[in-house]
């Protein structure tokens, strides 16, 4: 009997212009024929089962029939409608898991929503231009901790009874090939939100990294213990983490609304209550009064808040109207909780909202802009709302302190384990013909200053890693250079940023690596919002890499200035930039370059001057410059753009320490 890998299915697409391979199991030993676009190719059954034909480079177009048979035993295997086009890769944490059609801003939205985002999904519908001829296969999100061979996914069409729960970024970036190669095209998805680049790099390419080899030899100790293979597989949270024991403020009356709150303390919501020094991890309360008018009186109301980190529960006048998250379950960190509250609920004048918050690990805060607070009818508009935002009153139910934890804790089901994600999540799909990959990762990577720094080597060798195993040389790897984002109050130059160093690693992979490539979302973030709305201009961007370098279209603008190189000029500083037609400094907004002396304190650039492919920085006060920073923070204030209204890259001339 013959059985295929599971990216052989009918409605498949392959890889135009190189060999395609396609492997399975049958019987040892025996001669399999196999027949596609009017071609044959002939290979036997390895001693243990497996098998590899590698059918002939075919032309884009189709739809084909691949027919397999067992010579010897007759048995044949018969895929139908398969295209032949462009195939792309498309992992990552989150920002690539995100579906077309999530909105976690809209009421009713969950971690896996479809249809929310109508307007978003319309617009995908009603532009793209054949959706039978664009598809995908969504890789299901496993961490077992075995090298598995296969893995549960279906090929698609992107139309409109699935594409809501194909990766936003990738849906767009195909359509946008799609529509300009006029080809088929296939995307492979494969993301899983909040992972680390250490856990999609194979044992062997961990190995090859200084900076990984301990993780390696870690992670081999405690898959050696019985107790690793006796956990949770659910459970990918790191073993300092503490499950809620229970809601005992309810208990105690803490939700009623005649509850006497006025010993509890005032906590500015939005915030943390662990930087405002409420309590630690655990259990929070939190109550606020809200005034009905009589014009409310019989209506439905909506209940909007920010995201909360991480779970909780929700009361109006004493009565639960909604709650998200139980256990260890981190998914609906900073996802904003949007809860109707029943007509008859609601009193004319005093009313209590209260909501029970738990955090389990990390910070514990109520996320968002003051604005997102408020209450208003259903269906009501941006002018009849009730804001709630401000000062509430605050109590621990259960202080356990601020509770940290090493970023990996190695372990089957545990996701961020070095490698368990190549096992479970590429290595299945190896060695497919592919043209590519796009990546949307590094937010998990930024969890400290030598951990932003080591990014460049990390990726490095997950990208080699990658093309060794695929063994299609050095196929294109196009990145995704973070967008700005800042929960907090971020300035516009912060000497040690996380964030800011990582997106210059990854600018430096660039240089470092053959074919590698970034398009950057450095100003189409969300302040507020580690997840922003516009996919669709990351896949824009995504696709113009791919149309300059990788399709060779040179009409193509690819990114925005590229900092290339600087020389000291008197008194200033020269920055010379590639992709720099039509080179603009934005004069309506705060400066965003900082430019330091020998003592290497950075203070903002009091000139910047626009001269042909670079700009001449310099500051008054500073005779002898030796470095330059630009867009150096969390949240970006982005100055710099050529002519295609691309942004500047951040980056940075010095390579001096860090001190947090």
């Amino acid at each position: 009997m013959i059985t295929l890998n599971k990216m052989f299915q009918t409605g498949a697409v392959f890889q135009q212009k190189m060999p395609i391979p396609v492997w399975g199991n049958a019987t040892p030993g025996n001669l399999l024929k196999a027949e596609f676009a009017g071609m044959e190719s002939w290979t036997r059954v390895a001693a243990a089962g497996n098998f590899m034909l590698r059918l002939s480079p075919v032309d884009a177009g189709g739809p084909y029939t691949l027919k397999i048979t067992e010579v010897e035993t007759g048995d044949t295997v018969v895929l139908e409608d398969i295209l032949v086009g462009e195939v792309w890769l498309a992992s990552g944490q989150s920002n690539m898991e995100y579906q077309l059609s999530s909105d976690w801003t809209a009421p009713g939205a969950e971690k896996e929503p479809s249809g929310v985002n109508a307007a978003q999904a319309d617009e995908y519908y009603k532009t793209i231009k054949d959706p039978s001829r664009m598809r995908f296969i969504t890789v299901k999100k496993l961490a077992t901790g075995m090298e598995e061979e296969t893995f549960e996914g279906e090929w698609k069409y992107m139309n409109e009874d699935n594409a809501h729960v194909a990766s936003a970024v990738a849906a767009w970036f195909g359509r946008f090939v799609q529509e300009k190669q006029d080809v088929p095209v296939g995307l492979i998805i494969s993301a899983w939100g909040g992972t680390i680049a250490e856990a999609w790099t194979s044992r062997a390419g961990l190995l090859s990294n200084p900076d990984t080899l301990p993780l390696v030899y870690e992670t081999d100790r405690i898959f050696q213990e019985e107790e690793s293979w006796q956990r949770d597989p659910d459970n990918s949270m790191p073993a300092e983490a503490v499950k809620d024991a229970g809601n005992k403020g309810v208990e105690w009356g803490w939700a009623a609304p005649d509850f006497n709150d006025s010993e509890w303390v005032e906590m500015n919501i939005p915030g943390s209550w662990i930087n405002q020094k409420i309590s630690g991890n655990g259990a929070l309360w939190v109550r606020q009064e809200v005034t009905i008018p009589p014009r409310w009186k019989g209506k439905n109301l909506i209940l909007h808040m920010g995201g909360i980190d991480k779970q909780d529960v929700t009361y109006f006048n004493g009565v639960e109207i909604g709650g998200k998250g139980k256990n260890l379950d981190a998914s609906f960190w900073n996802i904003p909780r949007i809860y109707k509250i029943p007509a008859e609920l609601v009193k004319i004048g005093r009313n209590v909202i209260a909501v029970r918050a738990y955090s389990f690990l990390f910070d514990g805060a109520f996320l968002g802009q003051k604005r997102d607070y408020y209450v208003q009818p259903e269906g009501g508009t941006e002018e009849d709302r009730i804001q709630i935002g401000g000062m509430w009153k605050a109590a621990a139910e259960l202080d356990l302190g601020v509770i940290s934890a090493s970023l990996v804790t190695p372990g089957p089901g545990m996701a961020n384990t070095p490698g368990i994600l190549f096992n479970s999540m590429i290595r299945p799909l190896v060695p497919y013909g592919i043209r590519g990959a796009i990546w949307y990762q590094g937010e998990s990577n930024a969890n400290s200053v030598p951990a932003s720094l080591s990014y460049e080597r990390k990726l490095s060798t997950m990208i080699r890693d990658w093309r060794y195993w695929w063994g299609q040389g050095n196929f294109p790897f196009i990145q995704v250079q973070l967008a700005n984002y800042s929960p907090s109050f971020d300035p516009p130059f912060v000497p040690a940023s996380r964030w800011a160093i990582l997106r210059d690693t990854q600018r430096l992979v660039c240089n470092a690596l053959p074919n590698v490539y970034m398009a950057s979302a450095i100003d189409i973030g969300d302040l507020v919002d580690i997840h922003p709305q516009d996919k669709k201009s990351v896949g824009a961007r995504l696709a113009a890499t791919a149309f300059r370098y990788v399709y060779k279209d040179p009409s193509v603008v690819p990114c925005g200035p590229l900092y290339q190189g600087y020389s000291v000029e008197d008194n200033a500083i020269r920055i010379d930039f590639a992709h720099a037609d039509g080179l603009t400094v934005l004069e309506d907004r705060p400066q965003s370059f900082y430019i330091a002396g020998k003592d290497r304190v950075f203070h903002p650039a009091t000139s910047v001057k626009v001269e042909g492919s670079s700009v001449l920085v310099s500051n008054k006060k500073i005779a002898n410059p030796m470095a330059v920073r630009y867009g150096w923070s969390d949240a970006v204030i982005t100055t710099v753009y050529n002519a295609a209204g691309l942004p500047a890259s951040s980056f940075r001339t010095d390579d001096w320490d860090f001190y947090e």
